[in-house]
Parts: C-alpha cells; sequence; structure tokens
C-alpha cells in the first residue's frame, strides 16, 4: 500500500478534471461572445487569458483541495462523503473565481452571468467527481477483497476488544483492518482475546507500539472497569 502513489492518483485526476472543466468553460464563453467563434477557433491558443487560466485555476483548486484535507485519508475516503465534499468545495471554488476571474467580463445581458457560473460548476464537479468515484471505487474494492489492508491494534483484552474482533474478522466485506496485536489496559495473567492476537504490551507504551509496528488504525475497546484510563490513552 503506497499512500504517496494513492495521493498522486488523486492529483493528477483532480488536476486534469480543473483543466479540462477551465478548457471547455473558456470555449463555452467564446462562443457565447461570438457565435462564429468556431471559425476561428485557433485564435485561442495565442490569447495570453487563455494560458493563464489553465495553468494558475487548476493549481488554484489543487491548493484548495489540500487546504480542506482533501489528501489526507486517500484510502478511507467514502463515496457518499466525496459526493457531499466534492460538491460544497466546487460550490465555493467556482464562486471564487467567478468574482475574481469572471465577473469584470463583458457581457450582453445578466443572464449570461448564471449560465456562465452554472456551466462552470457543472463542468468542473461532474469531471471532479467521476474521477474520484472512479479511483475511489477501485480502491474499495481491494479493500473489500482484502488486497489493500491497515495495520491495526486494539486497545483492550476482554470480552469488548474480543466481540469487536470477532465482528470485524467475520465480516463479508472487510474493512481493511489487519490486526496486528493488543495492548492491555491493566497486567492479569490472562486476557481473553490472548487466544487470538498477540500481546503487544501495555497502554502507556502506546506511541512507541505504534511507531514500531506501523500502526494504521487503534480500536479502543476497553471495559467499563477500565474507562478511567481512556484520557491517558488517546493523550
Amino acid at each position: 500500500m503506497n499512500k504517496i502513489l494513492q495521493v498522486i492518483k488523486y492529483l493528477f485526476l483532480d488536476w486534469l478534471a480543473a483543466f479540462l472543466a477551465w478548457f471547455l468553460f473558456y470555449i463555452f464563453r467564446k462562443q457565447s461572445e461570438d457565435p462564429g467563434f468556431y471559425e476561428y477557433f485557433d485564435v485561442i491558443f495565442r490569447d495570453p487569458n487563455f494560458w493563464m487560466g489553465i495553468v494558475f485555476i487548476p493549481l488554484g483548486w489543487l491548493l484548495l483541495y489540500t487546504m480542506v484535507g482533501t489528501y489526507r485519508r486517500v484510502y478511507r475516503k467514502s463515496r457518499l462523503n466525496e459526493l457531499g465534499q466534492t460538491f460544497i468545495i466546487t460550490l465555493i471554488g467556482v464562486t471564487v473565481i467567478f468574482f475574481m476571474a469572471i465577473l469584470d467580463d463583458v457581457i450582453i445581458t445578466y443572464k449570461s452571468y448564471y449560465q456562465s457560473f452554472l456551466v462552470l460548476f457543472f463542468l468542473h464537479f461532474s469531471l471532479t467527481y467521476l474521477g474520484r468515484l472512479a479511483l475511489t471505487s477501485v480502491t474499495v474494492r481491494k479493500i473489500h477483497k482484502k488486497l489493500i489492508g491497515f495495520n491495526t491494534i486494539i486497545v483492550g483484552s476482554n470480552g469488548n476488544a474480543l466481540a469487536i474482533y470477532n465482528e470485524v474478522e467475520k465480516q463479508e466485506r472487510s474493512s481493511g483492518n489487519i490486526f496486528l496485536g493488543f495492548v492491555s489496559v491493566y497486567d492479569k495473567d490472562n486476557y481473553k482475546i490472548g487466544d487470538f492476537l498477540e500481546h503487544l504490551g501495555k497502554y502507556e507504551d502506546l506511541k512507541q507500539i505504534i511507531d514500531k509496528h506501523q500502526v494504521e488504525e487503534v480500536i479502543i475497546a476497553i471495559e467499563r472497569s477500565e474507562t478511567d484510563t481512556i484520557d491517558r490513552i488517546i493523550a
């Protein structure tokens, strides 16, 4: 599992979507201003504004996505959440572009403002979400088939820990958790989950254990009698 490569894939797809959306939008704007524009289509390639937009607009989108954390958990993306997040961020980004780069353009009617906004929004949203949906769907299928997994440890050692372990292991469609072992809260002679997972140490050493075993996810499954340690566990 290569997180950097996965981030690069999302970056490329987002850049490509922004590039195509702006290119198509620029053509739409030119055609709206001059219906006979297609007879001298190559004129756009001699327009410095076209090249400025095609270079800086996609970079601006990538900067916005980075600022809102789009590329932080690239292997734990939800297609439904992706839809909502892409919609909201596109709305914000298109509004910013509209007021910074389009509002001062010469227009025939104010109706063209609304048309331009909707066209740019539709192009950018649809192209961006299509690319993300494709990549996220492939990733989710690999996770369900256990081709991609996440090093996981359980904090807890008795009934709750064992119940969660069994629940995750019996999933028909894997959530991707690869259990490396468990971390105990209190010392005991026997741990219920000890028959299934290796005892990696105590919760006081949790940070060192995470670093040593390259743990990506921690599941806290302590008992009621151990809840007094919760603040120290998550600290």
